[in-house]
């Protein structure tokens, strides 16, 4: 009769390791997504902020810990908007970006969303690095900005 308090036991001890692993899992992709932003995407940011100011354009970059955006101005009017954003799937951590550009009358609108074009074609922030948001921020810059 004793034998149901064993199963209780059990049961509880499993659902304290569950969760014990849940939170762990939860903490390596809270540090896989800050690795990401501070070493790929805000140096990647830095550098085109750079870039762009000796082609007179102001740059403002904002970042939180699952997201970050690089705002560009010309003339103090905004021209265009790269953010990137991770999300945590089951298989871990992944990344994405949404572009606004300007429509006929100007103001921003969304104009991609996606994946990060790398040579890997994968989400996985592992495999996305500085030189990959560089040349994916340049391929939407340069179509948003083209002259028509």
């Amino acid at each position: 009769m004793e034998d149901w308090k064993k199963q209780l036991n059990s049961h509880f001890e499993e659902q304290k390791q569950s969760k014990k692993e849940n939170r762990e899992k939860q903490e390596a992709l809270r540090a896989d997504a800050k690795k990401f932003i501070n070493k790929s995407v805000l140096p990647a940011f830095e550098e085109l902020k750079g870039e762009l100011k000796n082609h007179k354009r102001e740059c403002l970059i904002d970042a939180k810990k699952d997201w970050a955006a690089l705002m560009v101005k010309k003339n103090k009017k905004k021209e265009f908007v790269y953010e990137v954003n991770l999300t945590s799937e089951a298989g871990g951590v992944q990344a994405s970006k949404s572009v606004y550009m300007p429509n006929e009358k100007g103001k921003l609108k969304l104009g991609v969303e996606g994946r990060i074009r790398n040579p890997h074609n994968a989400l996985r922030p592992d495999k996305i690095g500085k030189g990959d948001i560089i040349a994916d921020f340049l391929e939407d810059y340069k179509q948003a900005t083209r002259v028509k």
